[in-house]
């Protein structure tokens, strides 16, 4: 068994989810709104590491009980110790590679980090969902980044999908999925939601 896996994202309407070294805020506070509601239906929110990096967020939920877990997927142990996820606010799963740098993996031990050792260079997610399974993690909502996302989508893990379109066009940026698909994702549109001028695509993945 593996979790329910929900992608969702946000992109301008050329299909971009930022400009290198610019942080660009998509969402309005209607679709934020709808994203808080989301995490908190969800037993844990995962992201890659250079999300981390590059957004140091806090994948926090306002006005839920019990926060979801945050899940890490760091395959070479690069996530800096003073990020927003390890502050302690909520149970954070961090998933390296045995290949990881030892140094940050000890001291995310001291912090009283779970860390999870998959896969010899890059993590096995198969493996990785399965552990997180065993942990009680039934529901995951995967927000990105692109490696992580194309990943999780070519290896069939991904169930359901969000998309919420911006309207502004930024050109040359960084894309929604790094790299290539391996095949052919088929969806089936779910239903097209409006919050002020912002539109979100609700799709199901098609299982063949």
């Amino acid at each position: 068994m593996q979790p329910y896996v929900i992608f969702n994202t946000a992109m301008s309407l050329d299909g971009k989810i930022g400009k290198k070294d610019e942080q660009i805020v998509f969402s309005n506070k209607l679709d934020n709104y709808r994203v808080h509601t989301l995490r908190g239906s969800v037993d844990a929110i995962m992201i890659g590491v250079e999300t981390v990096i590059s957004d140091d967020p806090e994948l926090t939920v306002r006005e839920v009980a019990e926060k979801p877990r945050r899940v890490i997927v760091d395959n070479k142990g690069e996530i800096p110790l003073n990020s927003k996820v390890l502050d302690g606010t909520a149970e954070t799963i961090v998933a390296v590679s045995s290949n990881a740098n030892k140094a940050t993996v000890k001291r995310l031990e001291d912090k009283g980090i779970d860390v999870l050792t998959l896969g010899e260079y890059t993590i096995n997610l198969r493996e990785l969902l399965w552990a997180l399974y065993r942990r009680g993690i039934k529901k995951i909502l995967l927000e990105g980044g692109g490696v992580l996302s194309r990943r999780m989508f070519n290896e069939g893990m991904v169930n359901e999908l969000y998309i919420t379109v911006a309207p502004i066009l930024i050109g040359e940026g960084i894309d929604l999925f790094h790299g290539k698909f391996n095949k052919h994702i088929k969806l089936t549109l779910e239903g097209i939601l409006q919050y002020g001028d912002q539109v979100v695509l609700h799709y199901m993945v098609k299982r063949f």
